[in-house]
Order: C-alpha cells, then sequence, then structure tokens
C-alpha cells in the first residue's frame, strides 16, 4: 500500500517547480496535485484551485483568446460559465465576455452592456432565448459572475447569490446546437468585434447547471465541483488547468500580478 508524503502549506515544496507532484495537505484536509504554476486541491465535494498570481488585462481593441472548439458545449442541454471580471472602463457600446458558434443564432453569448449584460444560447435562426440583468457592473470593483443553462431555465449568480434577471429571446429552446461551442473566444465576440476592455480571471466552463450552493462555493473558497471542464486561470498564460483545450491570445492582452481577483 502507499500513501502520500504530508505536508503543510507552509512546508510543501513549491508548486512551480514540482509539475504533477501529488502530496497530502493537513491544514486542509485534501490531496493537492501541481499544475506547474500552484497547486489544485481535491476534497469532497470538488476541489480548490490555487490562488491566483495574476489576471488576464485585456484593452478592448482587439486583445482576446480564442479557445477553439468547445466540445462540451456542443448539442448540450445544459452548462455553466463563471468568471471573475473588473472592467475597467465604462460600458458605453457592448462588450463580450464570451462567444461561441456564430455568438448569437447558432451559439453562445455572453457580453456587457451599458446597463447590465445579457447571457443567451442560440438554437437556430430565431430560435434562441436567454436573460438580462438590468444593473451596471462597471463600477470598477471586482465581481464574480456564474451563469447557468439547463434546457428551458436560465439563471445567474452575482458574487455567489441568485440574482434577479428578466427574460429576452423570441422563443423557448431545448437544447443548444451541434455546433454551439465552434470557435470560442474570450473576451471577445467570434467575429473578433466587441472586445472586452477590463480585467478578468478564473474563466470556467461546466457541463452542467451549477447549483446555488456550488456557484457560492466558487466565489467564495474556490472550490469547484467535478462537472467543471476548462479553467483558465490567467497565472501567466492561457492554458486550460483542467481540461486540454489551451487558449491562444490575439492581440497583446497582458498578465498583472499587482490587479488579482479576491
Amino acid at each position: 500500500m502507499s500513501t502520500l508524503t504530508s505536508y503543510t502549506n507552509a512546508t510543501r515544496p513549491s508548486a512551480a517547480s514540482n509539475t504533477g507532484l501529488c502530496i497530502f495537505n493537513t491544514d486542509n484536509d485534501s490531496i493537492e496535485v501541481s499544475d506547474g504554476t500552484s497547486y489544485l486541491s481535491y476534497a469532497s465535494d470538488g476541489f480548490t484551485v490555487g490562488p491566483s498570481t495574476h489576471s488576464a488585462d485585456f484593452d478592448g481593441t482587439n486583445d482576446r483568446v480564442e479557445i477553439g472548439n468547445a466540445t462540451v458545449l456542443n448539442g448540450v442541454s445544459a452548462f455553466s460559465l463563471s468568471c471573475w471580471i473588473k472592467s475597467s472602463a465604462t460600458v458605453t457600446s457592448t462588450f463580450d465576455l464570451f462567444s461561441s458558434g456564430d455568438g448569437f443564432t447558432n451559439g453562445i453569448f455572453l457580453y456587457l452592456t451599458p446597463t447590465g449584460l445579457d447571457f443567451g444560447v442560440g438554437g437556430g435562426g430565431s430560435d434562441w432565448d436567454g436573460i438580462r440583468y438590468g444593473t451596471s457592473l462597471t463600477d470598477g470593483t471586482w465581481k464574480h459572475l456564474a451563469f447557468t443553462f439547463n434546457s428551458s431555465t436560465f439563471a445567474f449568480y452575482l458574487n455567489g447569490s441568485l440574482t434577479s434577471v428578466s427574460q429576452i429571446g423570441s422563443s423557448t429552446i431545448s437544447s443548444t446546437v451541434s455546433t454551439a461551442g465552434n470557435g470560442s473566444h474570450i473576451a471577445s465576440r467570434v467575429d473578433d468585434t466587441r472586445e472586452y476592455a477590463g480585467y478578468m480571471d478564473d474563466f470556467a466552463i461546466f457541463n452542467a447547471a451549477l447549483s446555488a450552493n456550488e456557484a457560492l462555493n466558487i466565489k467564495a473558497h474556490s472550490i469547484y465541483p467535478t462537472t467543471i471542464e476548462h479553467l483558465y486561470k490567467f497565472d501567466n498564460n492561457y492554458n486550460d488547468s483542467i481540461g486540454a483545450l489551451n487558449g491562444t491570445a490575439q492581440g497583446d492582452p497582458q498578465f498583472q500580478s499587482s490587479v488579482v481577483r479576491p
């Protein structure tokens, strides 16, 4: 029978120089694995990602991260997105936080507007549906956003709390189209327009609708459920910390060590 070597937060080896190292952390009674940047901490109710050391800084001109085909979103009837944002400019038009498929009628869209944000799914042609949050999110503070879709039901969690939204769209859809995850972009629309201006951290994609408790755990404790498929921590790279869908930066987004989410 093999056992893991035990460490505390203070005594464990550096994550940066020990990629793949698996230990037992006695401070939080969990198994931790180094991803080469930080430790991923696995517990019975999910796992906790290591603390962020940087955030991504998008200039709103031509910066974006392309992650290719997020196949987990293709034809799926339930999924979730979450991220931290801190807008660096007053929104006078539309900034996309995430876009895939064709960005509207046959895809997924999430964007900031001058008065709030819109999140929705296109099921083909005029068959699309979504939700709208009607309060500005551009006051220069970090906010955690989590969005869920489950067949015909949407939900929005702001800083871990279920938040009131209004319904938008022309019809109720039962599932996403087969190519909804194609050509996925973070911080811009899929046609390379409407680039986001501000900071972003820990962008995640899930293969199920988050529960209220899961959304709160992500915001408050960085504990992610096992339904997570992709995670972009933006800690000096655009790699996927969970899956194999590494991102490619376009433009010149910067990594900021002095502006890190809570």
